[in-house]
């Protein structure tokens, strides 16, 4: 059962010629990797555009050498905006040239083998503390995208993708235990309980007598007995899609099999072809007429079987291939209709927190004494990806504590937070205020702290932890997206 459903402006030119000189003299003395001046021009203005801490001389060797020692022939778009995003995001939080480089290679491999854009965009940060591979990148944004597309909570499924890093779980075993807990969630069990005895089961070491989806199945059975009334069967619907994913699977086996076997008749024809052309130019003179017709005759009838089984491989081929295509477009269908209403869903109870944080912040007021207590309890906690505890916290989930602490509650992460909130410019912020920051790939808001008056805000850093910081500070103001205000008297 579980097999069916397991299944992201213009430079001043003046004072920036030598780095461009730099740049281009360094891309063009690697024989391996040859730039464009546009392509140099461009990257000489990102760097002077998006580097407030990094050193942009260092970091356009570090960019050249890596670039050449990736055999890049040009610069392409994406991996334009992959540099451009990541180093935004790095020098915001103070990373080292290398380690920018580092993370740079990892998310354009990731992004390459077909992991989205927009969901290494909120996890690449990881690797600022934990040695990530490639490999572990690409199967953790492809499982943020899987849990965004389903009913797990947030804070749930990132804890479950960051302990997955955290404890440095073979990436092959992440998509099986991704379904399987979008599985046991879909089935009505509590989530949290479902992660946390998948995680304990593989940290146990239960995987080295049991297969992934062994082991899956037994921790949501194991919380099945613990919550018998919340369970729900599978509706027709499912039922119905877990088929098809089964016999879209068999198909695209089918499909592989068929082409194999079409390459190893075209191969066998090919010879043929080749010995009865040999033999027909350079005829064995040891042979009678007789015996040289009969081999020809032999070929040829050989050749001619070759054809027909060919042909009929490419029937059944173009049969699978027809049948695919019609089950892919009824899957994605009834996919897109699962994300419309999740979307509404999700659009619903985000309106509902709007209206219940608007009414709060309208007879509301700001307790000052209990938002430095808030944020001097959280002082010093150590930055987590998907954390939300004084073990370790990541930024949207500092702020919602903060404001729960006022009676408050926020949704989960800073671009819901933003929505929430009244919008307030830069020169008109206050203390209490939500401040919002764009340090993303793909041009979103994607930190978010609170700001305490006299220039200072507090947030969960993803390199230093939960730490007070200046707004004026250039690469702060530099990343401002707008204030978000709460309490409105």
């Amino acid at each position: 059962m579980m097999t069916d459903v397991l299944p992201r402006s213009i430079v001043k030119t003046s004072g920036h010629l030598i780095l461009l000189l730099l740049l281009v003299s360094l891309f063009f003395a690697t024989p391996a990797f040859s730039i464009t001046k546009s392509d140099g021009d461009k990257i000489t203005i990102m760097l002077n555009e998006e580097c407030v801490n990094l050193n942009k001389d260092k970091l356009a060797g570090l960019l050249a050498s890596r670039l050449a020692s990736d055999g890049e022939t040009s610069l392409s778009p994406e991996m334009f905006k992959i540099m451009e995003g990541v180093i935004k995001r790095t020098d915001f939080d103070g990373i080292a040239e290398e380690k920018s480089v580092e993370i740079i290679g990892l998310v354009s491999e990731a992004y390459k083998r077909g992991a989205p854009l927009e969901y290494l965009d909120e996890i690449f940060d990881v690797a600022y503390v934990n040695t990530i591979s490639v490999d572990q990148m690409y199967a953790a944004g492809n499982a943020l995208r899987e849990f965004h597309d389903s009913d797990v909570p947030q804070d749930v499924y990132e804890e479950f993708v960051y302990h997955s890093i955290e404890n440095g779980w073979d990436p092959a075993i992440l998509p099986v235990m991704t379904r399987g807990l979008i599985y046991g969630t879909d089935r009505g069990l509590d989530a949290g309980r479902v992660a946390l005895i998948i995680m304990l089961d593989v940290k146990n070491g239960e995987l080295k007598n049991k297969t992934p989806e062994q082991l899956v199945l037994n921790s949501i059975k194991l919380v099945r007995e613990k919550e018998p009334a919340k369970w729900k069967p599978m509706s027709v619907v499912e039922k119905e899609m877990a088929a098809k994913h089964n016999k879209k699977e068999d198909l695209e086996s089918t499909r592989r099999r068929l082409e194999q076997d079409m390459q190893q008749k075209e191969r066998a024809m090919a010879k043929a072809e080749t010995e009865l052309k040999e033999l027909r130019e350079y005829p064995d003179a040891k042979l009678s007429p007789t015996e040289r017709t009969k081999i020809d005759r032999d070929m040829e009838e050989m050749i001619k079987s070759f054809q027909t089984e060919l042909a009929k491989f490419q029937q059944n081929h173009t049969n699978v291939v027809a049948e695919l295509a019609k089950l892919g477009d009824e899957m994605k269908q009834e996919n897109a209709r699962k994300e419309r209403d999740r979307q509404e869903k999700r659009e619903r109870e985000l309106s509902r927190n709007r209206e219940q944080v608007e009414a709060y912040g309208k007879k509301g007021r700001l307790n000052r004494d209990k938002l430095n207590a808030s944020v001097a309890r959280y002082l010093g906690t150590p930055y987590r990806f998907g954390g939300d505890s004084e073990r370790g916290i990541d930024c949207s989930a500092f702020t919602r504590r903060v404001y729960r602490d006022q009676g408050v509650e926020l949704p989960r992460n800073s671009r819901a937070q933003a929505r929430v909130s009244k919008s307030y410019g830069y020169n008109n912020v206050k203390t209490g205020d939500l401040i919002f920051f764009d340090t993303s790939i793909t041009g979103t808001i994607s930190h978010v702290g609170v700001y305490l008056g006299n220039n200072q805000f507090s947030h969960a850093s993803s390199s230093r932890g939960v730490t007070k910081s200046s707004l004026r500070e250039k690469y702060y103001a530099k990343r401002f997206v707008k204030a978000g205000r709460i309490f409105l008297e």
